[in-house]
């Protein structure tokens, strides 16, 4: 079935502008490209079995809604990432002038590490990989919004010297707002595929060791999608298996407050 495709209203807005200032047609073909980039994450996905919920258009492209995508080994999502960037790249020998160009500025910019560009997606699941997610998702919204301002403050340079561009204006305003309403969002994914893991699926387990006084909170920072985790909790000269599930099921009925020492008291 094909995914849905939603359009927001500013869109309309921004192709409207183009139009006031005679370069829809330059307009329409980015966002054909972007299109044609969106399309190659939505095939490279289908090759391990992820369906495309829904499509959303913005003035700044489209990007594709992909819900089980966390189910995938990080390789594969990696992969799924770099697809689109790829597409541009290898547009660029066959295209001439302007359209090479744009297809090079369109690679290059997704590969900023800037959520929710391919780039910024990459780097989240690396860092969430090593470090944890919950904390990876902090570095990457805390990285992306650092970003952001930089494109304001580009954009801000731009629209001074080359009135009427908004383009690094609206951008920046676009990915800053994006990632400040982002940040919940990404925690709430995070419990919910946590929680549900396939339990038909063979993931590796990770193994850690904290003493009864470590904070809830930053062992929760350590667990991740693709991997099972069991906490070895040292309390006086004994030590306790506390597994992920009894932790999580813990958090959903306390809350995140107190150490694994309340934990293990509770159970």
């Amino acid at each position: 079935m094909f995914p849905k495709i939603k359009i927001k209203p500013s869109f309309f807005v921004v192709a409207a502008f183009c139009f006031k200032l005679n370069i829809l047609k330059y307009f329409l073909t980015v966002f054909l490209l972007v299109i044609l980039h969106e399309c190659c994450h939505i095939f490279t996905a289908m090759l391990w079995g992820i369906k495309t919920k829904r499509i959303i258009i913005t003035p700044i492209g489209a990007y594709a809604d992909m819900p089980a995508l966390e189910q995938l080994h990080i390789t594969k999502r990696i992969l799924i990432a770099l697809a689109g960037p790829l597409f541009n790249l290898a547009l660029c020998p066959f295209c001439g002038g302007i359209l090479r160009q744009t297809n090079l500025v369109i690679a290059l910019f997704n590969l900023l590490p800037l959520y929710p560009l391919d780039g910024g997606k990459i780097f989240h699941y690396l860092i969430s990989y090593f470090i944890g997610v919950l904390r990876g998702n902090l570095i990457s919204v805390r990285l992306s919004i650092g970003l952001s301002i930089m494109l304001i403050s580009a954009g801000l340079t731009q629209l001074i010297l080359y009135p009427p561009n908004l383009s690094l204006l609206c951008l920046g305003i676009y990915f800053y707002r994006f990632n400040k309403a982002n940040t919940v969002n990404m925690t709430y994914s995070f419990y919910k595929t946590v929680i549900n893991k396939n339990d038909n699926k063979i993931m590796p387990v990770r193994s850690m060791a904290a003493s009864e006084k470590m904070d809830i909170k930053a062992v929760l920072y350590r667990l991740g999608w693709d991997h099972y985790s069991i906490i070895y909790v040292r309390k006086n000269n004994d030590i306790f298996k506390l597994t992920e599930e009894r932790l999580l099921s813990y958090v959903m009925t306390k809350g995140i407050k107190g150490t694994l020492g309340t934990v293990l008291n509770e159970i």
